[in-house]
């Protein structure tokens, strides 16, 4: 009985969170990555091609890919969105529907197979918060787990990054799915998921502590499990084979690489104005304390989440753009979001014994709670154009990193004192709500 309800509480979480995540959903493409992958992703479906040679005219303005070996067009990025929003698009298009345009050309012959495989972090969203419910369930009691698991999946940046198209969300889906059954000794399953999530970001492979602690206390034969992760990446090698003539290349150009200085790029990730993970999602400054707390009772996984965070942070901090470029929130980061979110779990569960220390959390969750409301009021990208891209702009797409005053957040924040219905940052309520296009 004890199983069945932790189950129902699961599929419960699941339901709120994919429908949470898919109502606030900004339900357009904003940032030419989100464009280069969709339009990926619809002629895999409509063509039974990589290729987006339509899109050349944005290659000649933007570094969205390269010419492959067969002079067609090929967008960088990963495999794991790409093949998603086929499917989804597959599954929901519908026959003598209206066509979706992007770029004034025809790209799917859909509309309604575009609007939802257009929402699908919203269900990676809803998978990462439900495996991290499992997870927290398997440590903690009921009362932490479930305030844990709403405030890591609506007081933080992964509410945001759930609203859009970006591959973070689903790289960190499937490592929280990974980390949740190697918990729970099931390594086949957790180097399945570990695999998948490459193939949203390669760079995943650095979190392998998940599946070293999925195999250590397995029976020998568990090992075997790693040869899921090596097909994992011979997927990934052939994904670029097939646009490039070649295993290692992701599309990106030679001016994109690890060259940023690491102390600096720290500072940027962590305590900078305009990307800090930690004024973008302040509930997670408690997963320091709860690290702690959680090493004293289970040392293993403790390490395990703490060297991934840790590799996690030098490699973002080290990319050349350790901002993730013209992006709100802490991006590069969103995949370890739900991992510190577990571990922001001890660090409740040892504030509820002191009211003070609850009233920190509540603190915390109120500040975080407000930074994605803003984000949700109007379109972040909309004010970034306004305020620092426009051709009568004052503002330094640098002081908006580095500077308070002129922080990403702070221009959001002054924008909305001319707020309207109408400038809701998703496509579902704006419509529910208004006549707005």
């Amino acid at each position: 009985m004890a199983n069945k309800t932790i189950y129902a509480v699961g599929l419960a979480f699941f339901s709120f969170f994919l429908f949470f995540y898919g109502i606030t959903s900004r339900g357009n493409l904003q940032l030419s990555d989100e464009v280069t992958v969709f339009a990926t992703g619809l002629s895999l479906a409509t063509r039974g091609s990589l290729a987006i040679d339509e899109l050349q005219e944005l290659q000649n303005v933007l570094s969205i890919g390269q010419i492959g070996h067969d002079n067609h067009l090929y967008g960088k990025y990963f495999p794991g969105n790409v093949f998603s929003i086929a499917i989804v698009y597959k599954l929901a298009e519908k026959q003598y529907d209206q066509p979706f345009f992007l770029y004034g050309y025809e790209a799917a012959p859909s509309i309604a197979g575009v609007r939802l495989a257009i929402k699908i972090n919203a269900l990676y969203g809803a998978l990462a918060m439900t495996a991290l419910f499992f997870l927290l369930k398997r440590y903690f009691d009921w009362r932490t787990t479930i305030i844990t698991v709403l405030l890591t999946g609506i007081c933080s940046d992964w509410w945001y990054q759930s609203r859009g198209l970006l591959s973070e969300v689903g790289a960190g889906a499937f490592l929280m799915t990974s980390l949740c059954f190697a918990a729970y000794k099931k390594p086949y399953s957790s180097s399945l998921a570990f695999a998948i999530s490459i193939l949203f970001r390669p760079t995943n492979l650095i979190a392998f502590p998940i599946w070293v602690f999925a195999i250590l206390h397995s029976k020998r034969t568990a090992i075997w499990s790693g040869a899921i992760i090596f097909a994992g990446l011979i997927a990934l090698a052939l994904y670029n084979w097939v646009r490039f003539a070649s295993p290692l290349n992701f599309g990106y150009s030679s001016s994109e690489h690890f060259s940023s200085s690491l102390l600096f790029g720290l500072y940027g990730v962590l305590l900078s104005p305009g990307r800090s993970i930690f004024l973008y999602s302040p509930i997670l400054t408690l997963a320091i304390p709860g690290t702690w707390f959680f090493y004293k009772r289970e040392k293993a996984l403790a390490i395990a989440c703490m060297i991934t965070i840790l590799a996690y942070l030098v490699t973002i901090a080290s990319w050349y753009a350790w901002d993730g470029g013209v992006s709100w929130g802490s991006r590069l980061l969103t995949p370890i979001i739900p991992i510190l979110g577990f571990l922001v779990a001890p660090a409740i569960e040892y504030a509820q014994k002191n009211i003070k220390d609850m009233i920190i959390v509540l603190l915390l969750a109120l500040l975080g709670l407000s930074v994605q409301v803003i984000a949700l009021a109007r379109d972040p990208i909309r004010i970034m154009e306004e305020q620092v891209f426009s051709a009568d702009a004052k503002i330094h797409y640098g002081w908006t990193l580095h500077t308070l005053q002129n922080s990403w957040i702070a221009l959001q924040a002054k924008s909305l004192q001319n707020w309207q219905l109408c400038d809701l940052d998703s496509y579902t309520l704006r419509h529910l709500l208004t006549h707005c296009p």
